[in-house]
C-alpha cells in the first residue's frame, strides 16, 4: 500500500469518489482538513509516512526534502513550481509533475475583467453608489487601446486571442516567439522598453525564475504612461512592487490589478488605493478549471503509480512513459 496526502486545503472532487479510485490502486488517502495552507514544519504529522503528494502552492524547500525521505512524487495542481526546490527534489529522487495549460483561459478572463474594471472605474462606481456619493469620473474605452503582453506562454496567447475582437493593438514580449501565431493575431514583437513606453495596458505573464526575478524594475515602471494600467496575475517576484506602490500613490499611473503578493505587508498598503484591484491568487480559481486541473493531477499520479508498480502491460507502460514526459518538471 502507498500513502497519498492531498495537501491542498480545498479540493473540488468528492472525497468518497477519490477514496474509492485510489483504494482500487492500493493507495490510502489523507486530506489537509485544516482549512488553510499546510506548513510542513508546524504540520509535519500530515507528511509523515507519505509516498505521494497532490500539491498546491505549499512550500517544498530543501529542508522539506531532507526531512521527508519517503516521498517520491509531487503531483502539482497547476503549472507554477516556484514553491518547489526542484534541485533538492531531484537530489532526493522525487518526481514532479504539473498539469496542462488548463488554467490559461480562466487567467486570461480575469485579466480582461480587471482591464475593463479599471478602465471604466467600475469598482469606484460601485463604492460611490453604495455610499450615495456619485461623482461619475470619466471612463476609458478599451477599443483602440494598445495592450502590451509580457510573456507569451499559454496564458499570454489566450489573452491575446480574447483581446483581438475588442479592437485593440497588441505589443508582445516573450522568450519564445511563434511567428505564425503572432502574424495571425497581428502582434508586434518589441523589447520591454518599447512595450512599457507605448502601452496603455501592460499585462504580465512571466514564470518566476532567476532571470525574471524583479525583471519589471524601476526603470521599466517609470516608462509607463500616466494614464496606463498594469495587470499582474503571474508571480509577485517578477516586479518591484515597492516601487509600483510609490507610482500608484502619487498617481503617476492610472491603476493596477494585482493577484499575487510576495511582500505580504504591502497588501494593506495597496488596499488604501481606490485605483487598485487586489485578489488572492484566484487566476485559475473557477470551478471548471479547478476540476480539470485536479483530474489531470490525479491522472499523473495514477500513471506514475502504475509504472512504479508495473500494474499495466508493456504497451501501456510505454504510452504512460511518453505521456508523463510532457508534464514532468
Amino acid at each position: 500500500m502507498k500513502n497519498l496526502l492531498v495537501a491542498i486545503d480545498y479540493f473540488v472532487h468528492p472525497k468518497e469518489e477519490i477514496n474509492q479510485l485510489f483504494k482500487s490502486k492500493g493507495i490510502i488517502v489523507t486530506y489537509n482538513d485544516l482549512g488553510r495552507e499546510l506548513d510542513f514544519i508546524k504540520d509535519f504529522k500530515y507528511y509523515e509516512n507519505i509516498d505521494y503528494v497532490i500539491a498546491g502552492t505549499e512550500n517544498y524547500n530543501k529542508k522539506f526534502f531532507e526531512k521527508f525521505k519517503k516521498i517520491i512524487l509531487i503531483s502539482r495542481v497547476g503549472v507554477g513550481t516556484d514553491n518547489i526546490d526542484k534541485q533538492a527534489a531531484k537530489k532526493n529522487n522525487v518526481k514532479i509533475f504539473i498539469t496542462s495549460d488548463s488554467p490559461s483561459v480562466a487567467v486570461a478572463e480575469l485579466c480582461i475583467g480587471n482591464i475593463i474594471n479599471l478602465n471604466r472605474q467600475i469598482i469606484n462606481f460601485n463604492k460611490q453608489i453604495k455610499s450615495k456619493k456619485i461623482l461619475k469620473p470619466m471612463g476609458t474605452d478599451l477599443r483602440g487601446a494598445t495592450v502590451g503582453i509580457v510573456g507569451f506562454g499559454s496564458i499570454g496567447k489566450e489573452l491575446a486571442k480574447r483581446l483581438i475582437p475588442m479592437e485593440v493593438k497588441l505589443l508582445g514580449y516573450g522568450r519564445n516567439w511563434e511567428d505564425d501565431f503572432y502574424y495571425k493575431y497581428k502582434i508586434k514583437r518589441v523589447d520591454l522598453n518599447y512595450l512599457f513606453k507605448n502601452s496603455d495596458i501592460v499585462s504580465i505573464h512571466l514564470p518566476l525564475a532567476k532571470e525574471t526575478y524583479k525583471l519589471i524594475d524601476k526603470k521599466l515602471i517609470n516608462k509607463m504612461k500616466k494614464n496606463s494600467i498594469l495587470i499582474n496575475t503571474s508571480r509577485s517576484g517578477v516586479i518591484d512592487n515597492k516601487y509600483l506602490f510609490l507610482k500608484l500613490k502619487d498617481k503617476s499611473i492610472k491603476g493596477a490589478a494585482i493577484d499575487v503578493f510576495e511582500e505580504e505587508n504591502l497588501i494593506n498598503d495597496f488596499s488604501n488605493f481606490s485605483n487598485v484591484i487586489l485578489t488572492p491568487h484566484i487566476g485559475s480559481h473557477t470551478a471548471e478549471t479547478r476540476n480539470i486541473m485536479e483530474k489531470h493531477a490525479i491522472r499523473n499520479l495514477i500513471k506514475f503509480h502504475n509504472l512504479k508498480n508495473k500494474l499495466e502491460d508493456n504497451g501501456s507502460i510505454d504510452k504512460d512513459l511518453e505521456y508523463l514526459k510532457k508534464f514532468q518538471v
